[in-house]
């Protein structure tokens, strides 16, 4: 209750203040007068007059020297890299190679199997598999809308 009151006394106090500083002369659309302009142009008079600052030159130099010692270690780094990404491919390479050959021969013994892919007496649970499959694979729910019609 305490800090409410205050607040209102506050809020009051800075009304008149702020009515006290219109009133003399300073409409609420004008930030500063102009006396105030005056003062900033004598600031950047006296600025301007003084002695122009020192200033450094500029490099034109673009890419920084790096030591000898440096200059080899990012070589030898490089290398290392290189290596490391050319042992990788060659791994990845030889990888795919051995999934290409097992590709192939389980091609070539199913085609040597003499039973079929495809059962002509499937067990239930492999029937059941197949519906289950056939409702995932299928077409899809949004194609066939339960709305009846009506005629």
């Amino acid at each position: 209750m305490e800090t409410i009151l205050f607040m209102i006394i506050i809020g009051v106090i800075s009304t008149i203040f702020g009515k006290a500083k219109r009133s003399q002369g300073q409409s609420p659309k004008k930030p500063f007068s102009t006396s105030g302009m005056e003062e900033i142009r004598t600031l950047f008079k006296e600025l301007t007059n003084d002695e122009p600052k020192k200033t450094r030159p500029i490099k034109t130099e673009l890419k920084p020297e790096l030591p000898q010692n440096s200059s080899k270690n990012l070589e030898k780094e490089y290398q290392q890299v290189r290596l490391e990404s050319e042992s990788s491919r060659m791994g990845m390479a030889a990888s795919r190679l051995q999934s290409e050959k097992l590709k192939e021969q389980t091609i070539q013994t199913r085609q040597n199997e003499s039973d079929p892919i495809i059962s002509t007496d499937p067990d239930p649970k492999t029937l059941i598999n197949g519906i289950i499959w056939s409702e995932i694979l299928g077409e899809p729910r949004s194609k066939k809308p339960y709305i009846a019609k009506r005629g």
